[in-house]
């Protein structure tokens, strides 16, 4: 198993938040457990989220591209800084 660090600005976290919801059974899916949402104290539309994943479904995950759609409906802003260790 990996853990999986991801970092994007949303434009409204609470606008942000019902669409991750959402997206549970495709991350239950792709094997992703033990999943954690924080935001930056100085900027709550800051967002990270980290969760374990096997590393290769992790990364077929990253690469789906419904994804791009699903984090441009979300308010995602810019590309997402992932870390998969």
């Amino acid at each position: 198993m990996a853990r999986v660090f991801i970092q994007h600005p949303v434009a409204d976290y609470e606008a942000w938040r019902p669409h991750f919801d959402a997206d549970k059974p495709r991350r239950a899916a792709a094997g992703v457990t033990d999943v954690a949402v924080l935001r930056d104290v100085d900027n709550p539309n800051s967002v990270w989220i980290v969760q374990e994943a096997d590393a290769a479904l992790a990364e077929s995950m990253l690469k789906d591209p419904e994804l791009t759609k699903k984090l441009e409906a979300a308010g995602v802003i810019g590309t997402p800084e992932v870390w998969v260790v």
